[in-house]
């Protein structure tokens, strides 16, 4: 477990206090390239992994073209969870959009902690309340403004995202070509 992480813990959940040497046999550490796959759309899905440094996406292919859903940057977690709790194989994958640092835990040993540390499943329930309500929130904005003003709140509200993420990963995620997607940057410079 890294120092990072553990501070991120104690950032969530103020009480958390746990030796990091009881905490460090249940993660692992390792270093990843940009674009390579750490899961990949029908294999078992079942580890979660941490960004300690750099950035992750989750995307799901459409003939061949990758559809982006998700982001993960530093202090962020990223898995498929719908397969993560049931086992069943990924209906997306992850990759790095840059070289990354990351932190992770399969399943076995998740549930192992969370037994063990309600303090550990307070902090989990904390993030996936907050990923949820992200996500709903995403929708319901993909579905009530225009790309435009999307691109705008994005920026607005995400600036730390916006110059790190390849243009055609945000094209994706976005919905729009990569053409469209150079307009609007042009228009929000203007």
């Amino acid at each position: 477990m890294t120092e990072q992480l553990y501070r991120h813990i104690q950032k969530l959940v103020p009480a958390f206090n746990v030796e990091r040497s009881l905490l460090q046999p249940f993660f692992k550490t390792k270093l990843i390239k940009k674009d390579e796959l750490l899961l990949k759309e029908g294999e078992t899905c079942d580890t979660i992994y941490f960004v300690d440094q750099g950035g992750l996406y989750m995307f799901y292919n459409d003939h061949s073209h990758r559809q982006v859903v998700h982001f993960a940057l530093e202090n962020w977690w990223i898995t498929d969870y719908k397969t993560f709790s049931d086992g069943k194989p990924a209906v997306y994958s992850i990759a790095a959009m840059e070289d990354s640092e990351i932190t992770y835990i399969n399943r076995k040993e998740y549930e192992i902690l969370l037994s063990q540390l309600p303090l550990l499943a307070l902090y989990f329930n904390q993030l996936h309340e907050r990923a949820y309500g992200a996500a709903l929130f995403k929708q319901k904005t993909f579905a009530t403004v225009s790309k435009e003003d999307f691109y705008r709140q994005f920026r607005r509200n995400y600036p730390e995202l916006t110059g790190r993420i390849p243009d055609a990963v945000f094209a994706s995620y976005m919905g729009i070509s990569p053409e469209f997607l150079k307009e609007l940057q042009g228009a929000f410079i203007s």
